[in-house]
């Protein structure tokens, strides 16, 4: 057997030690469905999801984490997440090539996005993909884990589905029972302290809502009576909520003033006669519906759920007059 010489044995060396060994730039992204969120223990638990991501990113050699990208209380069936957003624009970047989450749910429940985006999207933008609690890899290739993944991702989407119909059982019972279940109440009206799903009058924007009627029934146009509140420097809807911290966000632009199509839809919306009108839009993923407008025929009407604002005299008199086209 032919002698290697040291010199010969110490280049080969050199020549390996130089080959660069790839280090992946990590995003560990999280999610927490809708129902988790409403969980008193939400908090903790995306807590625990961010610790088990970026342990395991430590502990990779190969690894290095570059950002933590959440969403709380979004549904797994769709990618429309704000954070799933911002996380696939450091990819566009190139800021990120590697996404690690706790398991295949975590990222998503719909089963022809999710595939899609394993099978065609990250393969052709060289993102490497980990499901921790699955074991899944795509830096490691091994004997049927795409048809283990496959299968996987059928009962995620079947899992969501079942849920789908489950929930939208449960709300349509609510809604017939005339509970309120917007996330935020029509301007006039709070949430009731005793009962989330109860509307009670609103002191402070209920005399608005009755001067809006009254100018209507007296025939002033819709834009004339949102320019007249303007000039009065009071909050539109939008952003009267925001300063009662129902929402979080402060509404800018055309949100943030009172407009015409304001007018209308307040005069020409039930639930200030005291009735609950509910179903005006319809979405159902077990059924593969997405969201779209309900005829007013199928809507759901429970009637004197709460006080009203306005009698179902004058409230009539506006919907005649809107028909015969009195007052625009």
């Amino acid at each position: 057997m032919p002698r290697i010489s040291r010199k010969t044995a110490i280049l080969k060396t050199e020549t390996i030690s130089v080959i660069p060994r790839r280090i992946y730039h990590a995003a560990a992204y999280i999610r927490l469905s809708a129902e988790e969120y409403k969980r008193s223990d939400n908090e903790e638990s995306i807590i625990m999801q961010q610790y088990m991501l970026e342990r395991y990113i430590a502990e990779q050699s190969d690894m290095v984490l570059c950002g933590v990208y959440s969403d709380s209380g979004k549904s797994g069936t769709d990618f429309v997440r704000p954070g799933f957003e911002r996380m696939m624009d450091g990819i566009r970047n190139q800021e990120i090539d590697c996404i690690v989450v706790k398991d295949l749910s975590r990222f998503g429940r719909n089963y022809v996005e999710t595939g899609y985006y394993l099978e065609k999207i990250f393969p052709y933008l060289g993102i490497r993909f980990v499901a921790i609690n699955d074991q899944y890899d795509t830096e490691k290739e091994k004997e049927g884990n795409e048809l283990v993944i496959s299968l996987k991702n059928v009962m995620n989407d079947l899992y969501a589905k079942d849920i789908s119909q489950k929930i939208h059982s449960a709300l349509s019972i609510k809604r017939k029972n005339g509970e309120f279940l917007g996330v935020f109440p029509p301007y006039g009206y709070l949430r009731s302290p005793e009962d989330k799903h109860k509307l009670v009058i609103d002191p402070d924007a209920a005399p608005v809502v009755r001067e809006i009627f009254q100018w209507r029934l007296l025939g002033d146009g819709i834009s004339q009576i949102a320019g007249r509140l303007n000039d009065r420097g009071l909050a539109s809807p939008s952003l009267y909520h925001y300063q009662k911290g129902h929402k979080k966000k402060k509404p800018e632009g055309t949100a943030a003033i009172w407009q015409a199509q304001i007018i209308k839809c307040i005069t020409t919306n039930p639930v200030y006669a005291g009735h609950m009108v509910q179903g005006k839009t319809k979405k159902s993923l077990y059924e593969g519906i997405p969201r779209t407008k309900v005829s007013s025929e199928d809507w759901i009407v429970v009637k004197n759920t709460h006080e009203a604002l306005v009698s179902q005299e004058v409230f009539d008199r506006i919907q005649r007059l809107l028909e015969e086209h009195c007052i625009l």
